[in-house]
């Protein structure tokens, strides 16, 4: 899976078992899959931001939050919906600070602005091996984290029962090898005890747990088979779809095994008909 350093977390998110046995069982159109446009409401809320209408922006996205948590992806769509309005603005740096320091008691507001600097450390970083990155990319890298950390810190204060902030915290710490004290895997425990529902940190975790990163397969395995258990069956099968995308990119990416890959891609596929990024990943490793 291929995507600009700048958009790490925005193509995780808004993209143990014997699955081979399970993937009957799922609708071969998984809706958990954006389509990629823009809704109307999306850009409503686009303009609040950049007209600063941030007490009504506030709302709106308390107003959607609530409703999210009671649908298929709960948290996931939250982050979607915030990634995409960073997406949908101009990604100014001083409007995502004007909106935190007006609105510091603003969950979303907080949020925001730790996701915004956490995807600029990631690219700055870049996609190439840690050997790879120069010093002063590194140097970057410390500067952005350390501006985003103190927002996802005072995100967490204001709604501990959100697992969020963690989310954006374990790819960080992966980054970082630690950031706060403790690892990415740590963080994903952290998202766990704040919300045992959450996908959004577990659909990351997958990424930034995985061996280019310092984890491994099994790790994955036994994360997903634990967290299926506390999960909605929807958001689930998602993230067991996930699983399979993750393994098929270890395969593609790390060992050079088109074949391995390939057929991980095609059970991607099998499982949820309408992923591209299953199809794109079938495309680049025929043979």
């Amino acid at each position: 899976m291929t995507a600009k350093p700048t958009q790490t977390l925005i193509r995780i998110l808004l993209a143990t078992l014997s699955l081979s046995a399970a993937t009957a069982t799922y609708s071969a159109q998984c809706p958990l899959i954006p389509d990629g446009n823009a809704t109307l409401e999306e850009s409503e809320r686009a303009a609040l931001l950049s007209e600063f209408k941030f007490e009504a922006l506030d709302k709106e996205l308390a107003r959607k939050h609530k409703k999210n948590l009671s649908a298929a992806g709960g948290d996931l769509l939250t982050m979607r919906d915030l990634l995409g309005l960073q997406q949908l603005s101009l990604q100014e740096e001083n409007v995502m600070r004007m909106w935190a320091d007006q609105q510091p008691n603003s969950f979303f507001a907080q949020l925001n602005a730790g996701l915004y600097y956490g995807n600029k450390a990631f690219g700055a970083r870049g996609n190439a091996p840690a050997s790879s990155v120069t010093g002063s990319q590194w140097n970057s890298v410390k500067q952005l984290s350390a501006k985003a950390q103190p927002y996802l810190q005072k995100a967490m204060a204001l709604d501990a029962r959100s697992a969020l902030p963690q989310t954006m915290l374990i790819g960080l710490a992966a980054m970082e090898n630690q950031v706060g004290g403790r690892t990415a895997a740590q963080w994903l425990q952290a998202a766990d005890q704040a919300d045992p529902k959450n996908l959004a940190a577990r659909v990351n975790a997958l990424n930034y747990l995985s061996p280019r990163w310092g984890g491994s397969l099994e790790g994955l395995d036994q994360m997903v088979s634990q967290a299926v258990k506390s999960l909605p069956s929807a958001s689930a099968s998602y993230l067991q779809y996930n699983l399979v995308l993750a393994k098929a990119s270890h395969y593609e990416v790390m060992e050079k095994d088109k074949s391995k890959a390939q057929a991980l891609y095609k059970q991607a596929k099998d499982m949820c008909e309408n992923s591209e990024a299953a199809r794109a990943g079938m495309v680049r490793t025929y043979q």
